[in-house]
């Protein structure tokens, strides 16, 4: 028998029939150097800079050490040109958004990984509970959100810069998981909740960093508890 998706799922239709328009744009994939990246183990990135996956790595490293990512110190390093470098990532804030993509990419991951005991609603809070403390204690974001707040705002949360639109599709990849199950039952559709939740973490997480607020988890939980039930 043919299961019909939830609403909001992938593959869903509307009531004549007919595919539903996407939501919003396809997200991009990133750079070829991100690509290259995730392809490989971390492990063995460091050992081959002058390589898209290398340069990738060394840009990681760069970030996560709370250094500013000079696009010119980071080719010198890796050893080649600019003309490469920028080939291979793409402008600055591409880079950033790869960067930040990949590692912001691996928490979520696991914090999935976590949960997956649970079902439904106390999965889907539990997964971004785990999430958000794991993104809120990050020094390495914490710094690039001291040292260059206007430019990560638009980084993490531009609808064209990279971080969000592949955040609310890993929200949304859960949700549907979920609302198959019959575990989850969205009170709309599933692309639209998603980025909802994701808005409504970005304010709580990153946009109060112009008034140097600390991140406010709770608060963020509080509102997503009632997005989602």
């Amino acid at each position: 028998m043919t299961r019909t998706p939830p609403p909001g799922a992938p593959g869903a239709h509307d009531a004549s029939g007919a595919r539903k328009a996407p939501w919003r744009a396809p997200v991009t994939v990133g750079s070829a150097a991100y690509r290259a990246a995730r392809e490989r183990r971390t492990g063995d990135l460091v050992r081959v800079r002058a390589t898209p996956a290398g340069v990738f790595a060394l840009a990681r490293e760069m970030f996560l050490a709370g250094t500013r990512l000079d696009m010119q110190a980071l080719a010198a390093r890796a050893g080649v040109s600019r003309a490469t470098l920028y080939r291979w990532t793409g402008q600055r804030e591409q880079l950033l958004a790869d960067v930040i993509w990949s590692l912001t990419e691996d928490i979520w991951n696991a914090s999935v990984r976590r949960s997956a005991h649970l079902s439904g609603t106390e999965r889907i809070m539990a997964t971004v509970r785990r999430f958000l403390g794991f993104v809120a204690d990050d020094s390495a974001l914490r710094a690039f959100l001291r040292q260059e707040t206007h430019a990560a705002l638009r980084v993490l949360t531009g609808r064209d810069a990279g971080v969000q639109g592949r955040m609310v599709d890993a929200v949304a990849a859960l949700l549907s998981a979920e609302a198959a199950t019959g575990a989850f039952v969205p009170r709309a559709e599933i692309e639209p909740l998603a980025f909802a939740m994701v808005r409504a973490t970005e304010g709580f997480l990153y946009n109060d960093a112009v008034a140097a607020v600390e991140p406010d988890v709770e608060t963020a939980l509080s509102v997503l508890y009632l997005l989602i039930t």
